[in-house]
């Protein structure tokens, strides 16, 4: 019981301290700067290729952006977003690639590979708010971190898979 409250209370859209990202897209190698963003815990990142799979994450999950692409492995980006139109509250959507402006339902039309300055942009918060959530988790600096090259990740993982 005790614990309960403590997840209600953490997760509280007052008091969450970064962004719930969920990107929905087959190709998720094409989000690597984002998952690094992740593993540094300035966003919470969720990957599906499948818009059920979203859906169901969506019931339990408060989403601040979501990023879905043009085909998933279930059906196609359009209909996915016309799903959410009913559920979104205040999540920002981002359809990848393709003429999506006739679209009302997306906020942005962006194109992989999405840079972190592309999301801190869709997810329209101040600096200032940023900066502060920020700050009370001990992490200085924007939402989202420039990437570490691709030879130093791969160095980075054979070295903690050897140690």
């Amino acid at each position: 019981m005790v614990l309960k409250a403590f997840f209600d209370n953490a997760y509280d859209s007052d008091e969450r301290s970064m962004p719930n990202v969920v990107v929905v897209d087959p190709q998720f190698d094409a989000y690597r700067d984002l998952a690094t963003s992740a593993r540094d815990g300035r966003i919470g990142l969720h990957l599906r290729s499948a818009g059920l799979a979203a859906m169901k994450l969506a019931q339990r999950l408060e989403v601040d952006a979501w990023i879905v692409a043009d085909e998933l492995d279930d059906m196609s980006g359009h209909d996915f977003v016309r799903l959410l139109a009913d559920m979104r509250g205040d999540s920002k959507i981002a359809m990848i690639g393709g003429d999506h402006a006739g679209n009302a339902d997306v906020d942005s039309v962006l194109t992989r590979p999405i840079s972190c300055a592309e999301l801190e942009e869709l997810l329209d918060m101040p600096v200032a708010e940023r900066s502060q959530r920020l700050a009370g988790r001990g992490i200085s600096g924007s939402w989202v971190t420039l990437p570490v090259s691709v030879g130093a990740a791969v160095i980075a993982l054979a070295v903690l898979m050897v140690g």
